[in-house]
């Protein structure tokens, strides 16, 4: 499938990104924020742009300033990660081969966190999958505390995928975002995995059960 290398202004820094396109355009987009250490070259988010192109939706994965490509310092505070989501949205929605009213986001551990962010005050995000997402920071320091409990409440058409073995994330913390969580939504666990989903069979499920929901939602 082809793929555009593309890049967007946050502020005074550059973020880069990829969009897996699938044949037919326009077509249904999902923007893909991943994890604090992480980048959009995880071997999880090329699987997703892959295998969603194949079906008909397009892909897009980006670094979050201070991460592979992109300009700028690491930061792990949730409000300052969400601008770039927000202005990577704000791209995908102009796009002239994007359908307006079918993107969704997918996001894992602290991109999934503030995909919840997103989605709670965007009409626009019509779906999420959640993976291995907390509902809390409290173990990351320097960084501001933000409440997800009345955010999650706020948000529909949510899938969450959670390793009933990672190690960085408790498994509880899924089970309650999954509780405030409006309908429709679906709780997956998966067992034995863990925080990065390192066994192959695990991911090719996760983008199996991502697939089946965007594609009922978008």
């Amino acid at each position: 499938m082809p793929i555009e290398f593309m890049k967007v202004r946050v502020g005074r820094k550059t973020i880069y990104g990829i969009i897996h396109w699938p044949k037919q355009v326009p077509a249904a987009l999902v923007i893909g924020s991943h994890g604090l250490y992480s980048s959009k070259e995880s071997g999880k988010f090329v699987l997703l742009g892959e295998k969603f192109s194949e079906e008909g939706i397009a892909f897009l994965r980006y670094d979050h300033q201070g991460c592979g490509e992109s300009e700028g310092e690491l930061v792990g505070d949730p409000l300052l990660r969400l601008k770039d989501l927000e202005s990577i949205f704000e791209f995908a929605i102009a796009h002239p081969l994007v359908k307006k009213e079918s993107i969704g986001l997918f996001g894992s551990s602290l991109g999934g966190f503030i995909s919840v962010l997103k989605g709670a005050k965007d009409p626009r995000v019509k779906a999420l999958v959640l993976l291995a997402t907390p509902l809390s920071l409290k173990g990351l320091k320097g960084v501001r505390k933000v409440d997800l409990k009345e955010k999650i409440g706020k948000l529909k058409n949510t899938l969450i995928i959670h390793g009933t073995q990672d190690e960085v994330v408790p498994f509880h913390e899924a089970q309650r975002l999954f509780e405030l969580a409006q309908e429709p939504k679906k709780f997956v666990p998966l067992p034995g995995a863990d925080h990065r989903i390192s066994d192959p069979e695990d991911r090719l499920k996760v983008v199996k059960l991502s697939l089946e929901w965007f594609k009922n939602f978008l």
